[in-house]
This record gives structure tokens, C-alpha cells and sequence, in this order.
């Protein structure tokens, strides 16, 4: 490789010189590709640059002065395979700037991701440039071309700014023959594809985007505040006797008598009520008998909503479209789940009122569809267990049927309360949830969670050996496997850590929750994919606008929204399908007009 002081390129300002690269664009087998503008935000971003590098060449074209039409074609289409980092972000900026949809895309940011699951999340291009090639970059000048004092957005180019450019963009073409051998040694190819194809996918459910209804998100939270003050007065009211004297303001209104976001505070009221806390977090509210326990956690849960989504979120809304655009991290998690940011969509509970400010536009339908317990069913296809798959074979409720057999009871008496205990039992040991966690959450002692876990694995004895099994395999190999083929490392502890045992412990519940969270995840990535196909093929007036782990949502012309919806459940089997095969795969459809779950 070139040493980057040495790396030559062709400056291309005019449409002539922009045809005659072409051909040799199109007989590349490889084709790296790289844009420079002054905002993240496509919709407004101005496209400066855009760099293509071939084995041979290396050309930095001037946006500014040049249409970029001629290379449309190549750019779209299968052959060749084009280069980019972080591609998502160029598709959208080209997509929105220049019409270009890029096709056959290799991503060396997300390949990176892949190859260090579990063990590092150092995937920017300056750190994979000195890991494959040894080379330091410097990306100082990036931040010039979104200076609004720069002569570049007037496509005056400094010497800098074109040799940085050229230089992200030759780069990746070295790291890409080296990153590849890497996913074929750790057999992540089949991975890879399918993460690679979904960038397209993730890219246009962003630049859709979803419509919020403001006045309705801005009455739901009056509302919460008004509920939060009113717990907040019911406590205030109760502690006032504690009080040494009451005080009032300069109205001769009484003040609070305490501050509930005080921890000091708080303990001192619980001593004079002749509770002895150790703090003030949830995880010991949750076990406190008293009364104040309850009623703080509800006033704390009203101000957890109201500070995570007031107007923050509203702020998110695009002034161009009119809408929010999040930014999905396709590998979030190092199970290969999503993530969400900027706002995260992925927060906002299922239950709250803030799903129905989610609306469709004025003509459409909101389409949202939920694999019904996929993480319970893929439990079922890797242990094999014949109670657990006969449930789904059925079509029986899977935590009603637990609850009967834990409990010994017909399922016609299983009331609320023993189908939760079920549940959470049945969701816990994928997260590796033991007894003293599991008490905390079903309201019971640590010796009767005991007692709940044994009989629950003596019921479901294959899905306890598989878990078993899965724990060892983690620490002897250092990786687990989804049934996708997707990989997750983990890292062994020293045997004279002092937290050894805590750390091996850590990495069996990891390895017994990847292969299950993340092969829900390859199943979703594979709907995402499947859907999209179908909505371009049938040419339907129909988008994907975001999903949430196992859940997708689409919006759709009213008039074909009831079709959209079967297209949505039928591609989404079909993508369940493809790995599992011993255990159906079943999904929920609603079509209203707002996110309804």
C-alpha cells in the first residue's frame, strides 16, 4: 500500500470529466465510496464531496459544481461491491442530495462490529485504519467542512480538505481484503450479508420517519404532571406531622415538608416511621412493605416519564419533514439487537400514552406487527423441549401452561397473579435470572423463588440441560453462536481475580441469553429485509418507519393497508422460518392509526 503522503487523485469539477470515469468505475470489482457534508442530518446536509476509489484510481468529485448522474447507475447497481464506512449515513445523504440509491454495499464499520462482538466496540475508521493497516489519521479536518465560515460550502476546496478525502476514501479498500479474511476465519459470512443488506433497509425507515401528534404527547404529559403532583401532595400530607414545624411561603401557602429527590431526606422520614433502609434506590423500595415505598416508587415512576419524554423528544422533530427521524444502531447490543437513539423509540413503554401520540399521516394506517414470544419459541427449537415445543405446536399459552404445571393446577384456574410468577420465570432464564433476582420481581421470599425454579426444571428438564450446557460452552470456548451464525467472544477472567467467580458467572448468563436474544434479532433483520422487498417489488405506497427488538411498524395508504398488514405477517413468518425450524413462528398484526401495541 501507498504510504498516504504518496496517494494521487483525480480532482473532478466538470461534467465531462465526470463521464469519462465511468468505465472504469464499472469494471471495478471493488469500488470504495466516501461523501464529505456539513451536517449529519440529510435533509440538511450539503453535499461537498464524494470519493471513489477503484484498485487502480482514486477521483475526489466537486459536488458543487458537478450533477452526479453519470455515476448514478454504477453506484446503484449489484456489481461492483462498494466499500464505505458507516454506510448508512452516505446512503441517506446521497439519496436525499443526489437521488442515488447504492446497492451491493460492504460496510467496514459494521463488518469491525462483527469481528469484535463482545470484546471491543472500537469501530471508528481511525481505530480499524491502525489495526488492519498501521496507519494513523488524523480526522481534524473533518470538522472544517462543517464550519459555516468555510469557503467549501461554496466548493472552495483547500488543499487539506482534498487529500483528506481522497484518503478515507483509498483507505478502505486495503482494510476491506484484510477485514474479509477475518469474517471468513470466524464463519461470519452468512452474518455479514444479512447485516449489509439491512443497511438500506434502516436507512429508508430513518429518512421516513414517524409523526407525532404534539398536542396530543403535550396533553399526555399535563397529564402525568398532574398525577405526579398529586402523589407528591399525598406523601407531603403524610410526612407533614414528622415535621418539626410546618413552613410556609410568602402566600402562607404550607411548603413541602420534604424533598423526594432528596436520598438524605428521604431515609431520615423513613427512620422516624421506624424503617431502617439502607437507601433509597428502586431495588430496595420494591422490597419495603411501608406504604411511603409504594407511593414514592409511583411518584419517581410519573417523574422518570416526564423528564425522559417531554419536549425532548418534540425538540427531535425535523424542521424540514415535519417528523422524527432516530437513529437506529443496528448492532446496539452484543447480541446483534438494534439500539435507538437521538430520540430512543425504544424506551418509550409499550403500556404508556405515549405510543398513541405515534400517529399515521392524514390517508394512512399505522401497521404494527410482534412476533408473539419469538425469545420462548427459539427456547424451544435450541433445548428441544418436548413440553415447551408442544405448547407452541398447540397454540396454547405458553405462561398459562407453565403456571398449571408449576402449580399443579387445571389451567382453567390460573389466575393473573400465578401466570406472572410463570412469566417471569419463563423470561428470566434467558437473562440468567437467578432466585434472589427473581424474589424481587414476583414479590416472594429467595427460599420460595427456590422452590418455584426447581419444580419449573423439573417440568421443563431439556430447557435446563440446554441452559446448562450453553453456561459451560460460553467459558470453555470464549463464544457462543446464534442459530444464524452470528458470534459473540467473550474474554476469560484470570483465576486469581478476585471477582472470578462473579465474572465467570457473567459470561454463562451472556452465553445463555446471546444464542436466544440474538437470534430473535437475526429473524427480525431478515423480516426488515423480507418486507422492504415486497414493498418495492409490488411498488406499494407503503414504508417501514421503526421497529423495537421483535416488533415492526409500517405505514400504509388506508386503502391498502389491510394488504400491507398480511404481506407484513407472511414475511415475517417466512424470516422466523428460516431458522427455526421444529417450533411455528406466530405474529401479532394491528392496523390503527396510531402505534398501538
Amino acid at each position: 500500500m501507498a504510504t498516504l503522503e504518496d496517494i494521487k487523485y483525480e480532482f473532478i469539477t466538470t461534467q465531462e470529466a465526470l463521464e469519462k470515469i465511468v468505465p472504469g468505475l464499472e469494471k471495478a470489482p471493488t469500488v470504495s465510496v466516501d461523501t464529505e457534508g456539513n451536517s449529519l442530518d440529510p435533509y440538511q446536509s450539503k453535499l461537498l464531496l464524494l470519493q471513489l476509489s477503484t484498485p487502480e484510481e482514486n477521483y475526489v468529485i466537486d459536488c458543487t459544481k458537478v450533477n452526479l448522474s453519470p455515476v448514478k447507475a454504477v453506484l446503484e447497481a449489484e456489481k461492483p461491491l462498494k466499500i464505505l464506512q458507516n454506510a448508512k449515513y452516505d446512503y441517506s445523504v446521497l439519496k436525499v442530495q443526489a437521488g442515488i440509491i447504492l446497492g451491493a454495499i460492504y460496510d467496514t464499520m459494521i463488518a469491525e462490529r462483527l469481528i469484535t462482538c463482545g470484546l471491543s466496540r472500537e469501530i471508528s475508521l481511525r481505530t480499524i485504519a491502525d489495526k488492519y493497516l498501521g496507519v494513523k489519521l488524523e480526522k481534524v479536518t473533518r470538522e472544517s467542512f462543517t464550519d459555516p465560515k468555510n469557503p467549501a460550502l461554496r466548493g472552495k476546496f483547500t488543499k487539506e480538505q482534498l487529500d483528506y478525502a481522497a484518503r478515507d476514501s483509498h483507505i478502505l479498500l486495503d482494510i476491506f481484503k484484510k477485514q474479509f479474511k477475518q469474517l471468513q476465519e470466524q464463519g461470519l459470512i452468512e452474518t455479514a450479508k444479512l447485516e449489509f443488506k439491512v443497511i438500506s433497509v434502516v436507512a429508508e425507515m430513518e429518512l421516513k420517519g414517524s409523526l407525532i401528534d404534539t398536542k396530543k404527547w403535550r396533553a399526555h404529559i399535563e397529564e402525568l404532571e398532574e398525577k405526579r403532583n398529586a402523589i407528591n401532595q399525598e406523601i407531603q400530607n403524610d410526612l407533614r406531622p414528622l415535621a418539626a414545624f410546618t413552613q410556609v411561603d410568602l402566600f402562607g401557602n404550607e411548603m413541602d415538608a420534604i424533598n423526594l429527590d432528596s436520598p438524605l431526606q428521604l431515609l431520615d422520614a423513613f427512620k422516624k416511621l421506624g424503617v431502617e433502609l439502607p437507601n433509597t434506590s428502586e431495588a430496595t423500595l420494591q422490597k419495603c412493605e411501608h406504604p411511603l415505598a409504594k407511593k414514592l416508587l409511583e411518584y419517581r415512576g410519573y417523574e422518570k416519564m416526564i423528564t425522559s419524554f417531554g419536549e425532548t423528544i418534540l425538540q427531535k422533530i425535523n424542521p424540514i419533514t415535519g417528523r422524527l427521524h432516530p437513529d437506529f444502531i443496528q448492532l446496539g447490543a452484543d447480541t446483534g439487537r438494534f439500539a435507538c437513539n437521538n430520540p430512543n423509540l425504544q424506551q418509550i413503554p409499550a403500556e404508556s400514552g405515549f405510543r398513541s401520540c405515534f400517529v399515521a399521516s392524514p390517508g394512512y394506517k399505522l401497521v404494527t406487527a410482534d412476533y408473539s414470544q419469538i425469545e420462548l419459541r427459539i427456547m424451544a427449537e435450541v433445548s428441544e423441549d418436548p413440553v415447551f415445543l408442544e405448547a407452541f405446536l398447540s397454540d396454547q399459552d405458553l405462561h398459562t401452561l407453565t403456571a398449571s404445571q408449576m402449580f399443579r393446577i387445571p389451567i382453567e384456574q390460573v389466575d393473573k397473579a400465578k401466570r406472572f410468577q410463570a412469566k417471569s420465570i419463563n423470561f428470566g432464564l434467558m437473562y440468567g435470572r437467578g432466585p434472589a433476582s427473581l424474589a424481587v420481581q414476583i414479590g416472594v421470599t429467595v427460599d420460595e423463588a427456590r422452590e418455584l425454579l426447581d419444580v419449573y426444571f423439573k417440568t421443563y428438564r431439556k430447557v435446563k440441560q440446554w441452559l446448562d450446557n450453553i453456561g459451560r460452552s460460553a467459558v470453555k470456548n470464549c463464544y457462543v453462536r446464534t442459530l444464524g451464525g452470528r458470534r459473540r467472544s467473550f474474554i476469560l477472567p484470570d483465576r486469581d481475580h478476585p471477582d472470578y467467580l462473579k465474572l465467570i458467572g457473567g459470561i454463562e448468563r451472556q452465553g445463555k441469553n446471546t444464542p436466544i436474544q440474538g437470534t430473535s434479532a437475526d429473524i427480525t433483520k431478515y423480516a426488515l429485509i423480507f418486507i422492504y422487498g415486497e414493498f418495492s417489488k409490488k411498488n406499494l405506497d407503503a414504508h417501514l418507519i421503526h421497529t423495537v427488538h421483535d416488533e415492526i411498524v409500517s405505514e400504509a395508504r388506508e386503502d391498502i393497508a389491510e394488504e400491507v398488514a398480511k404481506i407484513v405477517e407472511e414475511q415475517m413468518i417466512r424470516a422466523g422460518a428460516l431458522l427455526l425450524k421444529k417450533c411455528p413462528v406466530k405474529v401479532e398484526v394491528k392496523v390503527s392509526n396510531y402505534w398501538e401495541k
